[in-house]
Parts: structure tokens; sequence; C-alpha cells
């Protein structure tokens, strides 16, 4: 078949190594003939839509903003025949609002990385119209395969560990990333522990940097991954952001009891891509006990941490036997890396079963036009971005560095007040 893969690819090193190992994994091992659209300006006409069977709507594109995915956009996918799928994360974020522009694009599936039983809930409005298929929110990188592994005796590093402090809307479960960190550092002071642990946004590493930071590090912290809060309508964020807003100074357990009334209700925790990059590397994991989507089982491929910190004198023991930390990197390199199970080319093959199977489902017939789509073909040229799109691609790019390194207090003030409307306009038409 052939599939539009519609999308925000970054450049490489500029954002998580994961989105352009994810979008590039369709075109390095599908059976099918993926053509990768990467463009804030939107799609192609629908002549050049029309040549194909399918088209993939990538989580890099968020239904959130018009910024994404303009409007006239979304119509072009409302009147295309093929097959459209929607590669969602971020689930929790104004869910109500998303399953309204997914109803009027008329998607057919949904890749969701929320479990099976959790999704129904949240997408309870969609089903059983909409198929929803699970997926993880990431997988072992090919790159990773070629990184020659440290020995744990031949790291600087006892602990390394990044995590941004999050808004407090993301519950409970996403504010234990900064706290595990926070909380390690107070208890590894006391210790004869070298540790590089920080969550300010001047300290973030990407690509190869990150690689090899990871790499110099016995051990790394880490959390399940999602928010224990889903909010439907998108008041939850806005409440909470106005409380932090003036509050710049508080802890998330100085929130009033009235504001997280929904944290726990629909808990959506998955295993996040930074513990396959872990095990890939060799880096044993130190986490608090969770379900990690069934696949990390305590003792076996990470360290347990309590979250009470109860049993952290243990942890740090452990953390000094060079012997057990190899031993517990053998262990999860073999079950998650050697086995293949969790690759992108497994993903892929799996992808490819499922899209036939929804194919057969739906009783599609093959859509695309024989025309082959190549760089050559006057179909593609005149349709090739234009200048403007490329000047709009550097533009989002640089607004978004900007954004990214403003302080988070500064930047919750803005998001309330002078760019309310802009941030919450479903909530202030």
């Amino acid at each position: 078949m052939k599939i539009l893969l519609y999308c925000n690819r970054p450049k490489d090193s500029t954002d998580a190594d994961t989105i352009t190992d994810h979008i590039d994994s369709f075109s390095n091992f599908s059976k099918n003939r993926i053509t990768v659209w990467s463009s804030l300006a939107g799609l192609p006409n629908e002549e050049l839509l029309n040549t194909f069977d399918s088209i993939i709507i990538h989580y890099s594109l968020s239904f959130l903003y018009d910024s994404f995915i303009p409007p006239e956009s979304l119509s072009k996918l409302r009147k295309f025949k093929g097959l459209k799928i929607l590669f969602i994360q971020d689930e929790y974020r104004r869910v109500d609002y998303i399953c309204e522009k997914v109803k009027f694009a008329k998607i057919q599936a949904i890749f969701t990385c929320a479990p099976s039983a959790v999704a129904e809930k949240i997408y309870h409005k969609l089903v059983p119209n909409i198929q929803l298929i699970t997926t993880l929110t990431g997988y072992v990188p090919e790159k990773l395969l070629k990184v020659k592994r440290k020995s744990i005796s031949e790291r600087n590093i006892h602990v390394g560990y990044r995590a941004r402090r999050l808004p407090f809307w993301y519950g409970k479960k996403s504010y234990e990333k900064y706290e595990i960190g926070k909380r390690f550092l107070e208890h590894a002071k006391k210790s004869e522990l070298t540790c590089d642990i920080s969550s300010e946004e001047k300290d973030r590493i990407y690509g190869n940097r990150w690689i090899n930071f990871i790499s110099n590090c016995k051990a790394t912290l880490g959390t399940e991954s999602g928010a224990s809060i889903i909010d439907f309508s998108g008041k939850i964020e806005y409440d909470l952001n106005c409380w932090q807003a003036f509050h710049p100074f508080s802890d998330f357990n100085d929130v009033p009891a009235s504001l997280l009334v929904a944290d726990g209700e629909i808990d959506l925790q998955v295993i996040s891509p930074r513990c396959f990059e872990a095990a890939a590397l060799g880096t044993v994991m130190i986490l608090y006990r969770g379900e990690y989507s069934g696949i990390l089982k305590p003792d076996r491929h990470y360290l347990a941490l309590e979250k009470d910190f109860s049993n952290i004198d243990e942890i740090i023991r452990k953390i000094k036997d060079d012997q057990l930390l190899a031993e517990t990197a053998q262990n999860t390199y073999s079950d998650l890396i050697q086995t293949g199970d969790f690759s992108y080319k497994t993903f892929i093959k799996k992808f490819d079963d499922e899209i036939l199977e929804l194919i057969k489902k739906n009783n599609y017939q093959n859509l695309g036009k024989v025309t082959e789509l190549s760089e050559s073909s006057f179909l593609f040229k005149k349709n090739v971005k234009p200048r403007r799109s490329r000047l709009k691609n550097l533009l989002f790019s640089c607004k978004r560095i900007i954004w990214r390194n403003l302080p988070q207090s500064l930047k919750l003030l803005l998001e309330v007040t002078v760019l309310r409307k802009k941030v919450y306009h479903h909530l202030f038409y």
C-alpha cells in the first residue's frame, strides 16, 4: 500500500530522539510504501492525497492547535476516502476536544499508548465506532545497538538523571518524575556516590551527548511515564495552571484538594522510552515500583526504590556493588534488547499486520493510483512544500527554543494571562 506519513519531523538532535526514531522507523522497516510529509503548512492538495491508500497522522502533529494541523488540512482528511490512522500521545489533555476532531476527520483507528482498559475510558465517546490499538511511546533505537557498552567499572558517574518539573495538572504520578531526583540527591549527599542529577532546563541533554551521558552512568533514575489526571474538558489544566502561576514557589503537596479531585480517577501510566535506552546502553535503572506496561520486573530488570525511600540505604549499597549492577544490566539487556521484542523493526511488523487487518475489516479497496510519487515526478514537484512552509517551520523552531528556555513560572503566568485565549482557545471562544 502507499501510505502518507503526515508529521513534524524535528531536525536530528534538536528534540527528543524518540520522535525522529519513531518517524523514521516506518520508512526503514515497513513493507508498505511510505512517503513522509513533514510540514506545519498542512497537507498537499487532494490530487496528490488521492494517490495514497492510507494516511497516518503522527503524534508529532497535535490536534490541539491549528499551528500544527491547519483547519483546511482537517477538511482534507475528512474528504479522504482511504484508511486514516492516528498515532497519539499526551492523551490526558483536552480529551473531548481531540475526540471531536477525530470524529470530524473520520479517523478509523487510533494507536494509543494507554492500556486497553484505560483507553476505553479515555475514548468512551468514540468506541465502538473507532478501533483502539495499543502501542508503546517508543522502542529500542537501532543506533543504540551499535554503541559499545562500557563496563560498569569503567563508568565515572554512579547515578545520572534529567527530569523536568512538570506543571501540576499532570497529577501526582507525573510530579514523581521530578520528586525522585530531588529526594535521591538529598540522600546521596550523605553517601560517597557521584551523582549528576538535575531538573533545570539549562542542564537538558540531547542527541549524542545524551547517549554519551547515560553510557557513562552506572545507574539512572526513573518512574512510569504518563499522567494521573485525565482532563476531558481542559478546565482542570487551566485551573491548576492559574493556581500555580500565582503560587510560583509552591510544592505539589500545597495544591488545594479541591483542585485535585480527578487525580488518580483514571491513571495512565506506561513504560518510558528512556527505559529502553538505559537497557540498550547497559545502564541499571532505579525505579519506583510500577507496572511498566508489564515489561519490567523488579530485582531482575531494575532496582525497586520504595516511594517513601524506606529502602534507600539498601539501594545505595547496591549501587556501590559493581558486580550486582553488571548482572542486573545483563539481565535487562538479554530480555529487552537481545530478544528483539521491543525493536522498531518488530513494532513496524506488528503495525503492517494491524493495518492489513484494518483494510480487510473495513473492506477497503486500493485507492491509490498507480502513479509513482518520486522527487522527479511532476506531481511531486507541483506539491513540494513552498518557501513559506520552510520559513514557517524555522519560525516555529525558533519560538519553541525561546519558549523552552523560559522559566516555568513565567510560562504559566503568560499562559493564563496574555496568552489565555490562544492557549485555551477551546475554553474561551
